[in-house]
C-alpha cells in the first residue's frame, strides 16, 4: 500500500493538474465565446496567463523536488523558465493597466525571453542517448538546415519590418530582434529534443514537452505574421496556444513524478533503438522545400529583373548536400559494422561459427594444394557453468573475455580463433607440417587456461578439455572436421578433463552410444531403476563399523547392468548430475533414519557432493530440510568434497562450510594428496575430516608411508579426523593403524552391498553395527565406479 506521506503530494499534484487544465479550458471557452466583455478584454486576456503558468511551474517544481542529481536540476530549470514567462506576463499586464499603452521595451521582456534559455539549460541536464560522431554531425546539420529555413521565413514575416520600424532605436531594436532569435533557439531546442532524446524521459513526457514547445513556436510565428499585417487582436484563438503550451509542460512534469509507473517506458526509451529513419530524411528535405517556396513566392520566378540568388537558399542547399554525403558515409560505416557483427562474437570479438566454417573450408582447400596440414582444436572450458551459477553471468562474461585474450596469445598470426558456443572455442592451426605441432599448441592452451582468473578479488581456477583432428588427413569437409574435434573434446572430458585427445573413428560410435545412454538415463530417473549400495567405514583401532559409503548402481531393463564409469560421465555431460545426486541424498538419509531407529544412534552418512551442487543457491537450506524431514541431527551427515571444488570460490565456500558446521554437518576433504593439496587452502577451509587417497594406500612403500605419516600428523595437528581409502590387505590396515590413522574403508572390510543384505547380516550376527553412508554426487568417477575400494 502507498503510505500517507506519499499520497499527500500525489493528491496535491493531481489537484494542481486539474486546476491547470481547468484554467486553460476556461481561457479557450472565453475566446471561443467572443472574449467579452470588450471593456475587460485587455485585463482578462492578459491576466489569465499568470495562474496558468504559475500552476504549470508549481507542477514542474514539485517534480524537481522528487528527483536528485542532474534530473532535479533539469526540472528546476524548466520550472524557472515557465514561471519567468508567467511573471513577464504579469509585469506586462500591470504596466499596461498603469500606462494604458503597450509597454515595450520593459522588464516584462526579460521574463518572456528567459523561458528559452532556461529550457535549454534544463534539457541539457537530462542524460542523453549516446550516438556516434557521424550521427551527431548529421543531427547538427539537420538542426542548422531547419533553423536557417525558419530564419528565412521569420526574416520575411517579421524581422525585416521590425528592423525598419525601430531604425535608430538601438535598445528597442535589440529587444525586438531578440524575440525572433529566441524563436530560432526554440526551433533548435525542439529539434534537439526529437533527435537527442533524454534517457530519463518516457515517450509520453518527450511528446508532451515537444508538443508544448511546438505550440509556443507556432504561436510566436503566427503572432509575428499577424502583427506585421496589423491583424492581431487580443482574444483570438492564437492566444490559447501559449496557454496549452504551458499545460503540456505541466502534464510532462506530472508524468515524471516518482512512482508514476513509468519505469517500463523510461527503460524502453533508454535502451530501445533510436528511430533515425523517416524524421531524419524528412527534416532537411522539408526545410529546403520551405526555403525554395519562400524564394519563389517573393521573387519573380522568370528572373527577368536579374534577381540575386538568396544566400539562405544557397547555404541550405549546400548543407543538405553535405547532409546527404554524411548519410552515405554513415550508411557505409553501419554496413561495415553490421558485417563485422555478423561474422564476429559480440562478447570476445573472435570469429563466430559462421565465419569460422568459411575460413576453415578455405584453409583445408589451401592445405590440400600445398600438401600441408590443418589442425582443428575444439576447446571447452570445464566448470564454466559453476562460475555462472555461483558468481553470476557478468563474472562468467569476464572469464570468457579473459580466456579469449589468453587464447590469442597461444596461436600464430595466420591461425584462426573462434568462439562457437557459451564456453566453447575453436582454434584452427594452418600451414602445419607435422601433427605434433598441434599437440604443442594444445599444451600451451591448457597451461594458459589453468592460470587463475581474478574476479572481484577472488581467484577462480578453470581447466579446459581439448579435442583435436587433422585435415585433410581425417576429412576435407569443414563441418565434419568440427564434429570430429567436438567428439574428441568429449573424449578428453571422459579421460578426466584438463587434457587433450585426438579424434578416433571409434569415438563417433561412442558419441552415438552416449545419446542412447542419455535417453535411458532420463527414463531410469522416472522409473526408479537406480539403487544405492553401501560400503562400510571402520574404526581402525578396534575394527568397529562406524559408517557406510553409498555407491550408485543402475540396472537397466534394456541395457542390463551399466557400470558407473560408463553412465556417470554421460550424466555429467548432459546435466543429470544434480537430480541423481539429490535422489541419492534422499535415499541415503532415509536409510540412516531406518538404521538409527534400529538401535544404532550414532550412525552417520558421508555424502560426496559436486562443486556445482555445493555452490548452488539454497544448498544448505535443502540439506537441513531433508534432515528435519527425517528427524535427523546434523551429525548424521558428512559431506565429501574435493579441494578443487572448494577453491573455485573460496569466499563463498568458506561461508557455506561455516553454515554447515553451525548445523552440525561435517565436511570431509576427499582425495587429499592428489589435487592442489595446498596447506594454505587446508588452513582456510573449515573442514572436519581428511580422506587420504587410495593411491597412497595401494603401495605402502617407504615413500608412501612417510607421506601418509606426514598427512596424519598434519591433520591431527589441525584437529581433523583421518580416513584412509582403498584398504585391501591386513598389512595395509596395520600400518595405517600404527601411523595413527583414525578410520579406513576398502575391500578388506566389505564390498558395497544393498541395505537389505546388510540388515540380514546384522540380524544373523546379532551385532549392533554402526553404519556410515557416503552419498557420492558424481564428481569423481572412481567414487561412483563401484569397485568397493
Amino acid at each position: 500500500m502507498l503510505s500517507v506521506a506519499f499520497m499527500k503530494p500525489l493528491l496535491r499534484q493531481h489537484s494542481l493538474l486539474l486546476l491547470l487544465i481547468g484554467c486553460a479550458t476556461l481561457h479557450l471557452m472565453w475566446v471561443m465565446t467572443g472574449a467579452g466583455p470588450e471593456s475587460l478584454r485587455p485585463y482578462l486576456g492578459n491576466l489569465i496567463y499568470f495562474p496558468i503558468y504559475a500552476l504549470s511551474a508549481a507542477l514542474t517544481l514539485q517534480t524537481a523536488r522528487r528527483h536528485t542529481g542532474p534530473e532535479r536540476r533539469a526540472w528546476g530549470w524548466l520550472a524557472l523558465g515557465i514561471f519567468s514567462w508567467g511573471l513577464g506576463q504579469m509585469v506586462y499586464t500591470c504596466l499596461y493597466i498603469a500606462t494604458k499603452t503597450n509597454p515595450f521595451p520593459s522588464l516584462a521582456d526579460v521574463g518572456y525571453l528567459a523561458l528559452i534559455p532556461c529550457f535549454v539549460l534544463g534539457i541539457a541536464h537530462f542524460p542523453r542517448l549516446i550516438h556516434g560522431r557521424l550521427q551527431n554531425a548529421s543531427f547538427l546539420l539537420d538542426i542548422m538546415i531547419v533553423v536557417l529555413a525558419c530564419g528565412d521565413l521569420l526574416w520575411v514575416l517579421d524581422v525585416r519590418a521590425t528592423a525598419e520600424a525601430y531604425q535608430g532605436q538601438a535598445f528597442a531594436l535589440s529587444i525586438a530582434l531578440a524575440y525572433p532569435i529566441t524563436d530560432l533557439a526554440l526551433c533548435a531546442l525542439l529539434l534537439s529534443l526529437m533527435l537527442w532524446r533524454p534517457r530519463h524521459l518516457t515517450v509520453r513526457q518527450l511528446g508532451m514537452l515537444a508538443l508544448g514547445l511546438g505550440l509556443f513556436l507556432l504561436a510566436d510565428l503566427l503572432y509575428a505574421y499577424r502583427t506585421s499585417k496589423n491583424l492581431y487582436e487580443l482574444g483570438q484563438l492564437l492566444d490559447t496556444l501559449w496557454s496549452w503550451g504551458a499545460v503540456c509542460f505541466g502534464i510532462a512534469a506530472f508524468m515524471g513524478r516518482v512512482g508514476a509507473g513509468t519505469t517500463h517506458e523510461a527503460s524502453r526509451t533508454r535502451t530501445g533503438p533510436v528511430r533515425t529513419g523517416t524524421e531524419h530524411l524528412l527534416l532537411p528535405n522539408a526545410a529546403i522545400v520551405v526555403v525554395y517556396a519562400v524564394f519563389f513566392m517573393l521573387h519573380d520566378p522568370s528572373l527577368k529583373n536579374g534577381v540575386e540568388i538568396n544566400p539562405t537558399l544557397a547555404i541550405v542547399t549546400l548543407l543538405v548536400l553535405l547532409r546527404q554525403v554524411l548519410g552515405l558515409v554513415d550508411n557505409t560505416r553501419l554496413h561495415r559494422c553490421l558485417a563485422y557483427q555478423a561474422e564476429h562474437d559480440h562478447l570476445t570479438g573472435l570469429f563466430n561459427r559462421v565465419n569460422l566454417q568459411r575460413y576453415l573450408a578455405e584453409s583445408i582447400s589451401t592445405a590440400s594444394h600445398r600438401e600441408q596440414l590443418v589442425a582443428v582444436l575444439f576447446l571447452d572450458l570445464d566448470r564454466m557453468k559453476l562460475v555462472n551459477d555461483s558468481l553470476g553471468h557478468p563474472a562468467g562474461d569476464h572469464v570468457l573475455k579473459e580466456m579469449a585474450h589468453r587464447l590469442v596469445g597461444t596461436v600464430g598470426v595466420g591461425d584462426i580463433l573462434a568462439r562457437v558456443g557459451g564456453d566453447e572455442f575453436v582454434v584452427v592451426l594452418t600451414g602445419l607440417r607435422h601433427a605434433d605441432e598441434a599437440t604443442r599448441v594444445a599444451e600451451r592452451i591448457l597451461k594458459a587456461v589453468s592460470l587463475p582468473v581474478t574476479i572481484e578479488g577472488q581467484e577462480v581456477f578453470l581447466t579446459a578439455s581439448i579435442g583435436l583432428t587433422v585435415c585433410p588427413t581425417e576429412t576435407h569437409d569443414a563441418d565434419i572436421a568440427l564434429k570430429q574435434a567436438d567428439i574428441a573434446m568429449y573424449q578428453a572430458k571422459r579421460h578426466g578433463k584438463a587434457t587433450w585427445c585426438w579424434y578416433d573413428e571409434q569415438d563417433t560410435l561412442t558419441a552415438v552410444e552416449q545419446v542412447r545412454l542419455d535417453t535411458h538415463l532420463r527414463l531410469a530417473l522416472t522409473r526408479g531403476e537406480f539403487e544405492v549400495h553401501y560400503q562400510p567405514i571402520v574404526r581402525l583401532v578396534d575394527g568397529v563399523v562406524v559408517g557406510y559409503e553409498a555407491l550408485l548402481r543402475w540396472t537397466s531393463p534394456v541395457l542390463g547392468a551399466v557400470p558407473p564409469a560408463k553412465f556417470i560421465p554421460v550424466a555429467e555431460a548432459h546435466g543429470l548430475i544434480d537430480p541423481l545426486g539429490d535422489w541419492v541424498l534422499h535415499t541415503a538419509l532415509a536409510q540412516i533414519r531406518t538404521w538409527r531407529n534400529a538401535d544404532w544412534p550414532t550412525i552417520y552418512v558421508t555424502v560426496n557432493v559436486s562443486a556445482m551442487q555445493f555452490l548452488r543457491e539454497g544448498f544448505v537450506a535443502s540439506l537441513v530440510a531433508i534432515l528435519t524431514e527425517r528427524d535427523l541431527p546434523g551429525d548424521a551427515l558428512v559431506l565429501e568434497l574435493t579441494e578443487s571444488a572448494l577453491i573455485t570460490d573460496m569466499t563463498r565456500s568458506v561461508a557455506t562450510l561455516r553454515e554447515l558446521s553451525a548445523f552440525g554437518i561435517r565436511v570431509a576433504l576427499d582425495d587429499f594428496g592428489t589435487g592442489y593439496s595446498s596447506l594454505s587452502y587446508l588452513q582456510q577451509l573449515p573442514v572436519q575430516v581428511l580422506k587420504v587417497d587410495r593411491s597412497f594406500v595401494k603401495a605402502m612403500d617407504t615413500l608412501n608411508v612417510t607421506l601418509v605419516q606426514a598427512m596424519v600428523t598434519m591433520a591431527h595437528g589441525l584437529g581433523l579426523t583421518v580416513v584412509a581409502e582403498g584398504i585391501e590387505e591386513t598389512g595395509q590396515s596395520e600400518i595405517l593403524r600404527t601411523l595413527g590413522c583414525d578410520m579406513g574403508q576398502g575391500y578388506l572390510f566389505g564390498r558395497p552391498q544393498p541395505a537389505m543384505l546388510l540388515d540380514r547380516q546384522r540380524s544373523e550376527s546379532g551385532r549392533p553395527e554402526t553404519s556410515a553412508l557416503t552419498l557420492m554426487v558424481p564428481v569423481h568417477r572412481d567414487d561412483w565406479a563401484g569397485d568397493g575400494r
